[in-house]
């Protein structure tokens, strides 16, 4: 799943554990959580409230899809 942060205009800190906690829900379901294109304030947030959870982030979209996508 690539959840696409650029237009999420702010997330405090509770928010970020929210979405690690996600990430390990998802993971445990076998499904991983890629977050692309998270910017200032959620970028900061995100790293500071779940920097091991949230492993998977991307500069962009297609990074995050490129990430994903099997080679060949």
């Amino acid at each position: 799943m690539i959840l696409d942060a650029e237009t999420i205009p702010g997330l405090d800190v509770t928010a970020a554990r929210m979405l690690s906690e996600l990430a390990e829900d998802l993971e445990r379901a076998g499904v991983e959580l890629h977050v692309a294109r998270d910017v200032g304030q959620v970028r900061d947030a995100l790293r500071t409230a779940a920097p091991d959870a949230l492993p998977r982030l991307h500069a962009t979209v297609a990074k995050a899809v490129e990430s994903v996508t099997p080679a060949g």
